[in-house]
């Protein structure tokens, strides 16, 4: 899976994950938490941690016991292309079995809505939060840079980057499937479906268990505080519209009225907990 960040990678893993198509993450992320993580399998990145990593984070089919082996991959685990990652992959994966198809499936997740990815990735920079419950990880901006014009037109151009790099890496990558954020979300079961029958071109998705399994719902975390941030997002993507990042320093607002300072400024003892993959 080849994904810009902020265009709900995490959601398809998770959705992948419980059909039996392997287990999903962000096994190449350099991030050092994914870099101790994995260390108990080895050198990270040797032969023998992606034979381990093969074996450890495969899954059978929900549908025809195959087994099957996938990864995240996003711009920012920059180590080497996108085809030299496949291509380093083949061997392990070759020696578990778990390669029947060449080339591989690849799978592209994009957003079309890119002002609303920014806002997202900006938001997760100046909080540390990554996931909607608030789980924090690592901080690129301080908190009170959420509605600076030169931190968003920052973000903008790291964003900018990140699209760049995956439209040069997939010029060079096996044909593709497309899917967009918005119809993942709009049409969950007709998304899978196009997924399923990629991965397994046998299964008749007219099966009444197959149809079934592609529209069990995905349980959302709705904590306290998400219609604030979702308000939030909505304020950072109308000022990346309208190209004027900022109406006033984000400290003017008042935190007790919504679009005030988000609950993860409130405090600021950021921490680095893990984050989700």
């Amino acid at each position: 899976m080849l994904a810009p960040p902020r265009v709900g990678s995490f959601h398809l893993c998770r959705l992948l994950w419980g059909l039996g198509y392997g287990q999903p993450t962000e096994y190449f992320n350099p991030h050092p938490i994914y870099r101790r993580a994995l260390g108990r399998w080895g050198r990270w990145g040797s032969d023998p941690w992606l034979q381990m990593l093969a074996r450890e984070r495969s899954a059978t089919s929900l549908f025809s016991g195959r087994p099957f082996f996938a990864t995240k991959l996003q711009p920012f685990q920059r180590r080497g292309s996108y085809r030299t990652i496949l291509e380093r992959l083949q061997r392990p994966l070759r020696r578990a079995g778990l390669i029947t198809a060449d080339p591989p499936v690849v799978v592209r997740l994009q957003r079309r809505n890119w002002q609303a990815a920014t806002a997202s990735l900006h938001f997760s920079r100046c909080t540390g939060a990554y996931d909607l419950g608030l789980e924090t990880t690592h901080q690129g901006l301080a908190f009170d840079q959420l509605l600076d014009p030169e931190a968003l037109a920052q973000t903008c151009a790291e964003m900018d980057r990140h699209r760049a790099w995956l439209e040069q890496a997939c010029r060079h990558l096996p044909p593709q499937l497309e899917l967009s954020y918005e119809q993942l979300i709009s049409d969950q079961a007709g998304q899978l479906a196009r997924l399923v029958a990629a991965l397994e071109p046998d299964i008749d998705l007219a099966a009444v268990d197959v149809q079934a399994a592609l529209r069990r719902p995905i349980r959302r975390e709705h904590p306290p505080w998400s219609e604030e941030r979702r308000l939030w997002l909505q304020r950072l993507e109308a000022a990346i519209r309208e190209g004027h990042h900022s109406s006033g320093p984000a400290g003017d607002s008042d935190p007790d009225q919504p679009g005030g300072a988000p609950p993860a400024a409130r405090s600021r003892d950021r921490g680095h907990g893990h984050r989700p993959s």
